[in-house]
């Protein structure tokens, strides 16, 4: 993004945030940015501070609530035996817990079973039904899918075997002829509110079962020991925090602070949690979610439901660091594998594909939506990452901006063996053949409307104004997600007092600011050109607080930055061609024996070259392979010699 993306958000007229200030003694700032969020009066400001259970409805209004309610309460206090049929990321596996929980409390005979990524795959599998219905199953809940599994749904109610469905996944051309469907955007429902996660659903059927079926008049009548759960499945899956997703998942990360389960304060020490840090939505998004969604993407999900279903702290730990040591690994193989796809992504051959489908062969199933997710932020197009497994290629689908990819791949279901998920994210599997056809109809699209999403800006600030009574008095907002951005500043052309790379491969970024102020930005080596020159730049970020050794300082996460650009130098750009020439005919040359005579053949001393060689590298133009060959790397695109850090370094200003 650049600087052109900004958009500056119009300032509510000064009655308004005046009004706003003394009646519900906010910050000036808290109150200007309520505003611009369309809360203009106190009355509809206080209810979106204030989340109370009015926001709340009745779980009855869903489509198949009474008969599901009805045949699950007959089944608990008749002893049939329930299986709760889940899915393996962190919506899936809080949903599980949650409806568990809930039959628990009834009395059920319940048991969970979470897929395995590699072995069902997604959504129901008939294989594995048929498995449980012979292990004595009578009824059959999904939570977090089920509307894509008509083969196996058909199978168990032919076997007599009831299936309820609760799902808030995309909805097909046809839906399973299960026993009863729980969906938000049921066609034949009237539910209020659509955008429910899994687990919101799997609540909204607890909440039935546990209050018989009856309205609730106070936070007291619902399963408030549920609302941790909710909170950690709908912030991962990042469905919109309003109406009454954001008092579900206000109340449940109250509850997660006040009184942690033992799974999640373990999980948590082990993540670098201080103590005296709060827990906010940005906690489950970038600590709790990734650990425990790395267990299902690496192996069986089971582990992370049984931390989160467990009440021994020593039992839990052990589980804990265990789930640390999944994450690592889920951290190491998502790198190897970005990095195979971003070299097919960057190709000559895929450059310009609108819809970009990148395969490859021996890939980890369980990382490609990563691994999709950093390319869409890499290259600002939709994409499809997907490995060959057993004859079949599997994977996983982002979207970017506000793209509907599901709509559009939709289009081609006849060519997939399976496929679902929604508009942002989508997983398929398809064969070899099929690949191929699938990508000559997407060469044959016609241009897409990808917009790039502007950066909405609250408001400018100074490096004076930055502070953490500020980031205090916004903290009121909470939670931040989907639906309730967190508040953007601009900081124009602030003192940079330190700037420096950090990561393995120097993809970070942090800036000191005046007044101790720290600035990060991760996974942007387009942005480390700052470190070489921290004049002039400006950009726009969120803030936070950086607990460290039990002090609170104030830290901005970058959002966006505009470096002035370097101009090109057209002497440079001829003879860095000319030792490219070079290096392009003698790739049988090894360099590292020889730097001394090509320095002396191209006229220039040894230092020089291997800066050229450097700024090569990280253009992405040539690679040493061997121990000192220069090998050029084919159909490398085009980059300005000025985006490489090492020539901004050493060689812009001679």
């Amino acid at each position: 993004m650049s600087q052109k993306n900004w958009q500056i958000l119009s300032k509510p007229p000064e009655k308004v945030v005046r009004q706003l200030q003394t009646q519900l003694n906010i910050d000036q700032i808290a109150a200007t940015i309520v505003a611009q969020k369309g809360y203009t009066t106190p009355e509809t400001a206080f209810q979106y501070l204030q989340p109370s259970i009015e926001q709340l409805h009745d779980p009855m209004q869903l489509h198949d609530m009474d008969k599901t309610f009805e045949r699950l309460t007959e089944a608990a206090f008749g002893g049939e035996k329930i299986v709760v049929y889940g899915d393996y990321d962190l919506d899936g596996v809080t949903s599980t817990a949650i409806m568990v929980e809930a039959l628990e409390v009834l009395g059920a005979d319940v048991t969970a079973y979470i897929p395995n990524r590699f072995l069902d795959g997604y959504g129901p599998n008939i294989d594995a039904y048929k498995r449980l219905i012979d292990a004595g199953a009578q009824v059959i809940v999904t939570v977090d899918n089920g509307v894509s599994g008509h083969e196996a749904v058909a199978y168990a109610m032919a076997q007599g075997v009831d299936v309820i469905i609760t799902d808030h996944h995309e909805i097909g051309p046809t839906l399973p002829e299960a026993f009863a469907i729980v969906h938000p955007r049921h066609p034949d429902g009237h539910y209020p509110f659509d955008d429910l996660s899994g687990v919101g659903v799997a609540f909204k059927v607890a909440q039935a079962l546990l209050t018989d079926g009856q309205p609730v008049t106070d936070k007291s009548d619902l399963p408030t020991e549920m609302l941790d759960l909710v909170a950690l499945g709908e912030i991962a899956d990042m469905v919109s925090l309003t109406d009454e997703n954001r008092t579900l998942v206000s109340w449940g990360l109250k509850q997660i602070n006040d009184s942690p389960r033992p799974g999640l304060s373990a999980l948590l020490k082990n993540a670098g949690q201080a103590s005296n840090q709060p827990i906010i939505s940005e906690t489950v998004s970038f600590k709790i979610a990734p650990r425990l969604n790395a267990v299902g993407r690496l192996g069986d999900a089971s582990l992370a439901l049984d931390l989160l279903l467990s009440q021994d702290a020593d039992t839990a730990t052990d589980m804990a660091s265990q789930i640390e040591a999944i994450n690592a690994e889920r951290q190491e193989i998502v790198e190897e594998v970005f990095g195979a796809a971003k070299q097919i992504a960057l190709s000559e051959e895929h450059i310009n594909d609108q819809v970009l489908v990148v395969a490859g062969q021996d890939w980890h199933q369980g990382i490609l939506g990563i691994v999709a997710s950093r390319l869409v932020e890499l290259l600002h197009k939709p994409v499809i990452v997907l490995s060959l497994v057993s004859g079949s290629y599997k994977g996983s689908g982002r979207s970017y901006g506000n793209f509907d990819l599901y709509t559009l791949m939709g289009n081609y279901r006849e060519l997939y063996d399976t496929f679902g998920g929604h508009a942002s994210a989508l997983g398929l599997a398809i064969s070899e053949t099929n690949l191929a056809r699938l990508r000559d109809q997407l060469a044959d699209l016609p241009a897409l409307e990808l917009t790039q999403q502007a950066v909405d800006v609250n408001m400018m600030l100074t490096t004076q104004e930055l502070t953490t009574t500020v980031y205090d008095a916004l903290t009121l907002l909470e939670p931040f997600g989907t639906g309730n951005r967190q508040p953007i500043f601009e900081i124009q052309n602030p003192k940079i007092e330190k700037a420096i790379t950090m990561g393995s491969t120097k993809q970070h970024i942090k800036l000191t600011l005046p007044n101790q102020i720290e600035a990060v930005g991760f996974n942007h080596p387009d942005w480390t050109g700052i470190v070489v020159k921290p004049k002039n730049v400006s950009f726009v970020a969120t803030l936070g607080i950086n607990y460290f050794r039990g002090m609170k300082r104030l830290q901005l996460l970058l959002t966006d930055v505009a470096i002035p650009e370097v101009a090109e130098n057209d002497a440079h750009k001829k003879f860095f061609a000319q030792v490219y020439k070079f290096i392009y005919s003698h790739q049988d040359l090894n360099f590292a024996q020889n730097l001394d005579k090509i320095a002396k053949l191209l006229h220039i001393t040894k230092k020089d070259l291997n800066i050229m060689v450097q700024v090569f590298i990280e253009l992405g133009f040539v690679r040493i392979s061997d121990g000192g060959f220069v090998k050029i790397v084919p159909n490398a695109p085009q980059k300005a010699l000025s985006s490489s850090v090492t020539y901004q370094k050493f060689l812009a200003d001679r």
